[in-house]
């Protein structure tokens, strides 16, 4: 859905910066990477909080992730399942690789050893020769209130140096909420952005429900 969404790069820079030139070859010299957070408990379904403070709970509380880097790639596909094709197979290649596992294991041997500073410069590291932040949580699959005012959707987001871009959605109920923070000198129009991705999902979705009737 991300990279589906992003096309509309593709077509601004293909419109400023190449002339009479086929666009789908001029997006071969854009190259993107992006950071992602993964899940690194065995257990994904959310456990109540009282369970998982008590001393030897199956699910231990604190942040257990781990992050990988995704190569990102803008094209104007024909077949809109492609994106999910080709990120399922990278991703797959990413777990097998235990990507995320090491990373939490050398930033977790990093700071016991030499400290938050050496971990911070390490991250900042990572983030400066990437170009986003994505993160997918899953939320409540039922509705909550605080002190009986009903909460209508949930929304995150967070700060990671010097990227372009970050994307957060999160799941609550039957709906999921993205959550865009930009460079705006970079992206001067977020709003496009991200009617453009919920877009590419709705295409996705419909040819997804399209291709499994036949």
């Amino acid at each position: 859905m991300t990279q589906a969404g992003l096309s509309y790069m593709s077509r601004k820079y293909a419109d400023e910066h190449t002339m009479g030139v086929d666009t789908k070859k001029s997006l071969e010299i854009i190259h993107l990477r992006g950071t992602l957070a993964v899940n690194l408990r065995p257990y994904t379904k959310i456990e109540d909080l009282a369970d998982m403070m008590t001393k030897g709970a199956k699910y231990a509380w604190g942040n257990f992730v781990g992050v990988v880097r995704f190569p990102l790639w803008v094209r104007s596909e024909a077949d809109s399942l492609e994106y999910v094709r080709r990120a399922r197979a990278t991703m797959d290649r990413k777990i097998l690789s235990l990507e995320a596992f090491n990373f939490y294991g050398v930033i977790k041997f990093t700071m016991n050893f030499f400290g938050e500073k050496v971990v911070q410069a390490v991250s900042k590291r990572l983030y400066d020769h990437t170009t986003l932040t994505y993160s997918s949580v899953m939320g409540p699959n039922e509705d909550i209130s605080i002190f009986d005012h009903p909460i209508l959707y949930v929304a995150a987001s967070a700060l990671t140096g010097s990227q372009v871009f970050n994307i957060h959605i999160v799941s609550y109920v039957n709906k999921i909420i993205i959550s865009l923070a930009v460079d705006a000198t970079v992206i001067p129009d977020p709003h496009r952005l991200c009617d453009d991705m919920v877009e590419s999902l709705n295409i996705i979705k419909s040819a997804a429900l399209e291709r499994g009737s036949h």
